[in-house]
């Protein structure tokens, strides 16, 4: 059918042309060999000499529609009569144009697309470019040109693409292929020499931009024409789109969204949900923290709808004890009990793995008729690439969440892991040969360690006030308690019993409290008071109903625990604070140097850094690593003073910090234990370093009562001056930033139990610290 009456490709009117020229010389060449169809070839030749008599085979734009004859000879003569034309797409143009003479019905339609939507674009399908009408045409005449000349094909397997973004947001993608096998091209000068490109560099670009400089296309004439044919390759597209996502394992920059939308197009509906998880279990659990990067589409989706996230979370747990394809075909299959859910519908696909499910695919829907076996399909297509990708995010969450442990709960962090493993095959070698394993030390020798300690200021006295406090609590409301059961019940015990707490409140008021008399008090409150409180409300309603209110406040967090519980909470936000600095300290610093890194709770926090060239042999060790460690444990040591202090108006309890740092001598050995499966350190001499540690935060200056350690303050312990001239250094610089105050301390310690002639220095944090 005509397509084109009249319309002229102005653009491109004076370097191509129409014309049957090509055609005519093509079908006279063919003739001459013995085919079956060699009467047709011969008829269809005088055909095309009886419309042109005078070899001038060449059609003028306006002109067009009088040779539909000579069109349908061509479409008859290149493709099979049994061919259906309402779904082959199939035209003519002028050459490299996209503005169609002659076509089938089917790429009528497709033409009337292109027309009809919005947002259409031709695409250069391997440099991923939009083009418009002026670059296309380049395009394929220099292609054309570099195959038909010089005999290299550049092209790729897609091409041209026409891209159509619908406004119901669907994409659509059509291949555009072009025959130029009837084009001629005019030139009367000489083409390029192109032997100087080798085989090697040949490239588009390489290529194409020679030409463009020496061959410019206003110096060519094009005769003959262009055959289009079209085909929707949504779906290729699709799938290979999503195939890349699944593949990629890149779960940022919309990759849910993507990837669902991608779905959507192939299924060929945007009325329903997709939702892809992994599936991990751990100690037989589902776990869903894995799920963390699908957060905002899950809960979207169970938003939606009206599905809560326990109910869900159950389901799949079930689920993959059974995995299997599973969907709800109408109103009485509800397997996925969903109660008060407005879900009509549900495809569960399992993901296997080595026979162990690895992640689901679902889709959730409502009030939508779907094929069933069209969308398994669909899915299991990419069950590879879905694959890859599930195995991916488990083996990424499994490597941290190990790497979390060995940091954290473990001995074995990355700084010394490779002294292990070669300790494991040692051991495993010794195994086979029946030798003794037992033997084998992990040693580290030749070790600076840093200790540094943050405690909290008096934080016994503090909990023992509270505890006295909660005790005052209780006790007084045990008394009320007890009066009150005096006035309905004549029961003597009751006044010995408000005596025995009322003499504790007086203890406790007089501060005169032994250790003893704390038991006493845990004895009296826990068993003697309560259990006779308990044996009188036996089947006796109105003493239930009295004591009731006293008996509620027993609870753990009860009236008669707060002010425990308020010391204990502020002791642990101020952990929490202490902790993040220092693992912060620790994350980077690791990048410079390794080293293994140690703390532990107290009251506060302790930490050791274990540094030095046995710890990482393959890299070299200098004093520079040990001096940046030190000053970064100074400037730690004043960001937790900084950030303790800020927020004890939000604590519960005001509780201050204090700060200290040991500095040892010299070097050291750590060894693994074995029994206890933790580093200590080998050696008497190593072994004082321990000793003096655990002495050190009860130091006092020398001839007084002071304490060494206090609020606001970095102490420094150590022997000999020269042990701190690091130190001295990093205060110096802090000091002329303005962190710390001008004065050092030079202070001489009390000597303790095995430890004697110690030294310290002390610095006070300025209120308003720079940077």
């Amino acid at each position: 059918m005509i397509l084109n009456k009249s319309k002229n490709n102005a653009l491109h009117e004076n370097l191509a042309e129409f014309s049957f020229r090509p055609f005519l010389n093509y079908l006279k060449g063919s003739v001459s060999k013995e085919t079956v169809l060699k009467k047709v070839i011969k008829s269809s030749i005088e055909k095309l000499n009886k419309h042109f008599p005078d070899s001038n085979c060449s059609i003028k734009p306006e002109d067009t529609p009088q040779y539909e004859e000579l069109y349908l000879l061509v479409y008859q003569l290149m493709n099979s009569a049994l061919v259906d034309e309402n779904t082959f797409s199939w035209g003519l143009s002028s050459p490299f144009s996209y503005d169609l003479i002659f076509g089938t019905p089917a790429i009528s339609a497709q033409l009337e697309l292109f027309q009809s939507e919005k947002e259409v674009s031709i695409i250069n399908w391997e440099e991923n470019k939009t083009l418009n009408k002026k670059e296309v045409f380049e395009l394929l005449a220099y292609n054309f040109i570099i195959k038909r000349i010089y005999n290299i094909n550049l092209s790729n397997d897609l091409g041209l693409v026409v891209h159509i973004h619908g406004e119901n947001g669907f994409e659509h993608y059509f291949q555009v292929d072009i025959n130029d096998d009837f084009i001629d091209i005019d030139f009367k000068g000489e083409f390029p020499d192109l032997r100087n490109i080798t085989s090697e560099i040949i490239s588009k670009h390489s290529v194409l931009e020679l030409l463009k400089k020496h061959l410019p296309l206003q110096k060519l004439k094009f005769r003959g024409f262009s055959v289009l044919r079209v085909e929707d390759i949504t779906y290729k597209i699709t799938k290979e789109k999503l195939s890349k996502l699944f593949i990629s394992q890149d779960i940022e920059n919309d990759f849910l969204l993507q990837a669902t939308e991608a779905m959507k197009r192939l299924i060929g509906t945007g009325d329903l949900d997709i939702l892809f998880l992994p599936i991990l279990e751990i100690d037989g659990k589902l776990n869903t923290e894995i799920w963390k990067d699908f957060d905002i589409v899950l809960n979207a989706i169970l938003t939606k709808y009206g599905a809560s996230f326990s109910d869900f979370t159950a389901f799949i747990a079930t689920y993959i004890k059974n995995p299997e394809i599973r969907y709800g075909k109408d109103d009485e299959e509800t397997w996925y009990s969903f109660d008060n859910t407005s879900i009509s519908g549900l495809f569960v696909l399992p993901i296997f793995h080595q026979e162990k499910i690895i992640g689901v695919s679902i889709i959730l829907y409502e009030n939508l008729g779907l094929e069933t076996d069209f969308i398994i399909s669909s899915f299991q297509e990419f069950t590879f690439p879905l694959q890859n990708l599930f195995i991916s995010i488990i083996n990424r969450y499994l490597g941290e969440l190990n790497q979390t442990i060995k940091n954290h709960f473990t001995a074995i962090q990355p700084a010394v892991e490779w002294k292990f493993n070669n300790v494991g095959m040692s051991y495993l070698k010794n195994e086979k040969k029946g030798e003794n394993s037992s033997s084998i030390a992990i040693n580290f020798d030749n070790i600076h360690p840093i200790y540094g300690a943050i405690d909290f200021r008096n934080s016994t006295i503090e909990r023992n006030k509270a505890l006295t406090e909660d005790y005052t609590t209780q006790l007084n409301a045990l008394i009320h308690t007890l009066n009150a059961l005096r006035q309905i019940r004549n029961i003597d015990l009751l006044g010995e019993m408000i005596y025995q707490a009322e003499v504790f409140i007086k203890r406790i008021e007089d501060n005169n409290l032994s250790i003893n008399d704390d038991a006493e008090i845990t004895y009296f409150l826990s068993v003697e008071s309560l259990d006779l409180i308990l044996q009188l409300g036996i089947q006796d309603v109105e003493i239930q109903n009295l004591t009731a209110p006293y008996l509620k406040e027993l609870a753990e967090d009860g009236a008669f625990h707060q002010q425990s519980i308020a010391i204990e909470e502020t002791f642990l936000i101020l952990n929490t604070h202490i902790i993040s600095v220092l693992d912060k300290m620790n994350e980077e610093l690791q990048d410079s140097y390794p080293y293994y890194f140690d703390r532990y709770r107290t009251d506060g926090v302790e930490f050791n850094i274990y540094i030095g060239q046995s710890i990482a042999p393959d890299r070299p060790f200098n004093d520079v690593y040990l001096k940046n460690v030190r000053l970064r444990q100074l400037i730690s040591m004043v960001n937790i003073t900084i950030i303790t202090e800020s927020c004890q108006n939000l604590l519960p309890k005001k509780i201050q910090t204090t700060q200290l740092i040991f500095v040892q001598p010299n070097t050291i050995t750590i060894s693994f234990r074995h029994d206890e499966k933790r580093f200590d350190v080998e050696g008497a001499y190593n072994v004082r370093y321990e000793i003096i540690k655990k002495r050190i935060d009860k130091a006092v200056i020398k001839n007084s009562d002071e304490r060494l350690t206090q609020p606001r303050k970095i102490a420094i312990v150590y022997y000999n001056k020269k042990d701190i001239e690091d130190y001295l250094k990093h205060i110096e610089y802090l000091q002329k930033n303005k962190i710390l105050e001008p004065l050092i301390e030079d202070l001489d310690l009390e000597d303790m139990q095995g430890v004697s002639g110690l030294k310290a220095i002390r610095v006070t944090i300025q209120n308003t610290p720079g940077k």
